[in-house]
């Protein structure tokens, strides 16, 4: 039995992401502008913050417990969520925090810091 089907071809495009919040496009713009030691770190921000929302970051507690040390800085360009816990201090920013994380965040000691504050602090360690 001979087929009459002929092969087809499929042209995607690629989906532009529309960010509607205006602090992630805050945060993706300085990202992106951002020049000097640290250009490569907001590179990879701005890299990771410009996806659709459901494949955003989320992090846990002891996921920054695990990967930072006392008086670590963290960037975290997602949400951090309260599963976990930590027991050291760290200086941290984030797009979002769940309620629950944050006051375990605030009641270790640990600072939290807006996107302005941060950017005077020296070093930092992106957590995805």
């Amino acid at each position: 039995m001979s087929s009459n089907l002929t092969p087809c071809t499929f042209k995607v495009k690629m989906m532009k992401i529309n960010v509607e919040r205006k602090d992630i496009k805050d945060w993706i713009e300085f990202a992106k502008n951002e020049k000097g030691d640290h250009e490569q770190m907001w590179g990879k921000v701005a890299k990771i913050l410009s996806v659709s929302k459901r494949k955003r970051i989320t992090v846990n507690l002891y996921k920054l417990n695990k990967f930072t040390k006392e008086g670590d800085n963290v960037i975290v360009p997602g949400k951090v969520l309260s599963i976990g816990k930590i027991d050291h201090k760290i200086n941290i920013t984030a797009i979002d925090f769940s309620d629950k994380a944050k006051s375990e965040l605030i009641k270790g000691g640990s600072k939290i810091y807006e996107l302005e504050e941060f950017k005077k602090l020296k070093g930092a360690n992106i957590i995805s």
